[in-house]
């Protein structure tokens, strides 16, 4: 597989929205539960945020968040999410802090929550006020902060909260002492059996993976090819069979993929509507072939872990026919 190299600010980005209400319960454990109304959606202000950041011309690479969140009290909060996620000292972020809340407050008139969630392994950068004086004139703007390097892998193991996964990538990820490609796969490997036996949802697992898999980019590509090997492998005999719809969908979107290349080369020879039918329909075809075996494996697991045929049928949605013909094949 191609080692693809997605910045962190993507990265941080796509995990707090898709995961927000789990973001909100793991940093805001109280506030969450007794305050936010979460029978109304959360409304990400990303273009609010670009239309500050551009009247300051200002380039700011950060992973910036504003959400506007529902309280239960029938009022509404904006929180403002400054994620840092850069590897150095940046002596203006506190001042950055600042304007960015001043300028929200003017724009919207709305309560304010400012957070700083710092990434970096600078042991005693962490910012949390920017403090303003001239004469008589003073100001002191505090906001929330986390830095991920002062805790340690356990206090950072939040139970019964995903997020908390996320924390630990990013944990042993600035844990360096040492540790190389080899060292770095094996906490991945480690992550990647927790959440696959976590029994979270298909989609969490989704987000949660490709963080994994994408927040250390390894120098060897064999290395990388031995960390997909794993994932696939663990997959398949993992108990919690949820993963199998994940399984499923690549698999269709490879065959999408391998079937518009073919479609395309037949389609210069034979004309390209044509030829590129008959690739979609064939990889299509190569690509359920594909997802049977793989599925095949799984029932092979969850048999030989004395599954029932009825708890199988039902976490995997097959039929009976189905199940007897991969127990014939095991016979054969």
């Amino acid at each position: 597989m191609e080692n693809i190299i997605i910045s962190k600010d993507l990265l941080w980005k796509g995990i707090v929205e898709s995961l927000f209400e789990d973001f909100l319960y793991y940093f805001f454990p109280d506030w969450t539960k007794n305050e936010v109304d979460f029978t109304k959606p959360f409304e990400f202000l990303d273009k609010e945020l670009d239309k500050i950041y551009t009247t300051t011309k200002e380039n700011v690479k950060n992973a910036d968040k504003l959400v506007k969140v529902f309280l239960k009290n029938g009022t509404e909060k904006y929180i403002l999410l400054h994620i840092e996620v850069q590897g150095y000292e940046d002596k203006a972020f506190d001042k950055r802090m600042f304007t960015t809340f001043y300028r929200l407050f003017d724009r919207f008139d709305k309560n304010i929550m400012a957070f700083a969630l710092y990434t970096d392994e600078i042991k005693d950068y962490k910012p949390d006020s920017f403090v303003y004086k001239y004469q008589q004139t003073n100001l002191i703007y505090q906001f929330k902060t986390f830095k991920v390097l002062d805790y340690s892998l356990t206090e950072l193991d939040v139970k019964d909260n995903i997020f908390s996964l996320v924390m630990l990538s990013v944990r042993n990820a600035l844990d360096k002492n040492g540790k190389k490609d080899l060292a770095q796969l094996k906490w991945k490997i480690d992550l990647v059996k927790r959440l696959l036996k976590s029994g979270y949802n298909n989609e969490k697992i989704r987000y949660i993976l490709h963080f994994i898999r994408s927040y250390i980019n390894f120098e060897s590509e064999k290395i990388n090819q031995e960390l997909e090997s794993e994932i696939n492998n663990i997959i398949k005999t993992r108990k919690n069979m949820g993963i199998e719809e994940i399984i499923k969908q690549e698999a269709f979107r490879q065959g999408e993929v391998k079937g518009e290349a073919i479609g395309e080369a037949r389609g210069e020879a034979k004309g390209e509507a044509k030829g590129k039918a008959e690739g979609e329909a064939k990889a299509k075809a190569e690509a359920e072939i594909k997802r049977e075996k793989e599925l095949q494996s799984i029932i092979v697991a969850m048999l030989e872990d004395g599954f029932t045929d009825e708890k199988i049928m039902k976490l995997l949605h097959i039929d009976n026919e189905f199940l007897l013909k991969v127990k014939k094949s095991i016979k054969n």
